[in-house]
């Protein structure tokens, strides 16, 4: 996971995203790479990162067949479930997708107004 998320960073910031951009992404990596990797039997975890003239996007693709994620409210005592809602506060939008081998969550932060006719 730290490699996804290294890898995240390194392009964001040789495309010159916005560090508060670039740590709100590097946390959605690390959360849906981690539900990726802990809630589902996949082999292998695609990662993708994009960016559009309005928003910096992460995939996450996995093999999962265990249903499509969606957050959900943990109890203050619980040590875990708190990813997605993480990902919900971070994010200006998310969404998960179900595939026939899998699912696929988007996550996209939209990017300052300055930034994104940089682009």
């Amino acid at each position: 996971m730290a490699h996804a998320r290294a890898h995240a960073v390194d392009a964001l910031r040789e495309w010159q995203i916005d560090d508060d951009i670039v740590e709100a992404l590097r946390l959605i990596v690390s959360e849906l790479t981690t539900n990726a990797v802990v809630h589902t039997a996949s082999r292998t975890i695609e990662i993708t990162v994009s960016v559009t003239a309005t928003e910096a996007i992460v995939t996450v693709t996995d093999q999962g067949l265990s249903g499509t994620p969606a957050a959900r409210k943990a109890h203050p005592e619980e040590e875990h479930g708190r990813g997605l809602a993480l990902v919900e506060a971070l994010a200006t939008r998310w969404e998960s997708s179900p595939l026939a081998d899998g699912n696929q969550v988007e996550a996209a932060v939209t990017l300052p107004e300055q930034t994104a006719g940089a682009l």
